[in-house]
């Protein structure tokens, strides 16, 4: 789960350092899965994404590094394995103080929340091998609704509770983990008309 407007739990905030980490697809992806698990081995993080496991560990390192991601060892009967956590970065603000760099980082993570969430979709669709609709229902295996609407501040504000609310539901459904994995996203965001995203970047 990437929550790109975060409270910190800290007074830092991310820097380059930290959107040059998720600056991948494949990264955010495990960052995802990391924070979204608690903590995932790197067999379980082979299991989640796909890919073998080997190709996963340069990514890693540069989420460790980023201290997006702690590894910690852990003993067992057999050789000992390397557990992922999320690391101490992940509780910091993303917002950056609201420099038009860190509103940019935060839009283009947005842009690779929406593209990953494409791909996932494609990839159900492939797998369902039927045309099964994607559409809001109590028996629907999957819900999409994407609308444009007129908000004051107290609707925006009543969405934003509506949200939290959704969310601590489905961080509740994750710590039970019962069932299929299923992705969540939530998003609103202003309206922008091409015509207007014209002007303003000729400003």
């Amino acid at each position: 789960m990437i929550n790109i407007n975060s409270s910190p739990t800290t007074g830092k905030s991310w820097t380059s350092l930290q959107w040059d980490a998720i600056s991948s697809a494949h990264r955010l992806q495990l960052l995802q899965f990391i924070e979204g698990a608690g903590k995932a081995s790197i067999k379980e993080l082979s299991a989640w994404t796909g890919r073998a496991g080997t190709s996963l560990y340069p990514h890693l390192e540069i989420l460790e590094a980023a201290e997006l991601v702690a590894v910690e060892v852990e003993m067992g009967r057999g050789r000992p394995r390397r557990i992922y956590r999320p690391g101490v970065a992940v509780g910091w603000s993303r917002n950056s103080g609201g420099t038009a760099n860190s509103n940019d980082s935060a839009i283009s993570l947005g842009v690779q929340l929406l593209s990953d969430l494409a791909l996932r979709l494609r990839r159900w669709g492939k797998a369902r091998g039927t045309k099964s609709s994607v559409v809001a229902g109590p028996d629907r295996s999957a819900a999409l609704i994407s609308e444009t609407t007129w908000l004051d501040d107290d609707q925006r504000e009543q969405v934003n509770v509506m949200v939290d609310e959704l969310m601590a539901f489905v961080r509740t459904a994750r710590e039970q983990r019962r069932g299929k994995r299923h992705n969540v996203a939530v998003y609103h965001f202003p309206d922008i008309t091409l015509r207007e995203a014209r002007d303003g970047a000729a400003e």
